[in-house]
């Protein structure tokens, strides 16, 4: 009970310290970026823009020697670049320009099972297509497009959208719940969902023992 005492008036005394520091009329101030200005250009690096050759690995030597010397701006030229999920480095500045389309790709097996956080609670995820770990400095700037193929990872619902749409999805492939109400992108995402799978990563359970998930 003491304890609990204490750790009430440590937390009280946090809190009236922290509304000390700041207000409405003194938030706290985000830090800007900054990034020297030498370029790194992923055709460079072997990328090629025609929307069928995958440039993960272009684009990733890119961002790694963007990040050996120092930082800089890697740029994401004119055209449609498909690719994996990238892994953004201290110092970088991803610079996709008007005209350019960052398209990740919509094959599942490219995205690794990772440790994340679902609704606060660690779990497996799917790796995210930008993503970053203990970094610093970093941006996504250009008047570009970036086009993470949304539509792989979510299941539809009949009532939620018009007769065509409808229609239209489940010609395109993928599989219908058993009451024909719900479409799901492949099988096992349909098993998942349905026999209600957990992706959180409970005691005693490795990355690898959801691997078979990477669909869902």
């Amino acid at each position: 009970m003491i304890k609990s005492i204490v750790a009430v008036i440590t937390l009280a005394a946090f809190s009236a310290t922290v509304h000390a520091q700041f207000s409405w009329n003194r938030l706290p101030e985000v830090k800007k970026t900054s990034f020297k200005k030498d370029s790194f250009n992923i055709v460079k690096y072997g990328a090629v823009s025609n929307g069928t050759v995958l440039n993960t690995e272009s684009i990733t030597k890119a961002i790694k020697a963007c990040n050996a010397n120092g930082g800089g701006v890697v740029v994401v030229p004119f055209g449609i670049w498909l690719t994996g999920p990238l892994e953004l480095k201290s110092n970088v500045n991803l610079y996709v320009q008007k005209g350019a389309m960052l398209l990740f790709t919509n094959d599942k097996t490219k995205y690794e099972i990772v440790a994340g956080s679902y609704e606060g609670r660690s779990s497996a995820r799917n790796q995210s297509p930008i993503w970053a770990k203990n970094a610093e400095n970093i941006a996504i700037t250009g008047g570009g497009v970036i086009d993470g193929n949304g539509d792989i990872w979510r299941g539809l619902t009949k009532s939620a959208v018009t007769e065509s749409f409808w229609n239209a999805r489940v010609k395109s492939g993928g599989v219908l719940s058993s009451d024909g109400k719900r479409w799901y992108p492949s099988e096992q995402f349909k098993v998942a969902s349905e026999t209600k799978r957990s992706m959180l990563l409970e005691p005693g359970k490795l990355l690898s023992d959801y691997t078979d998930m990477k669909d869902f």
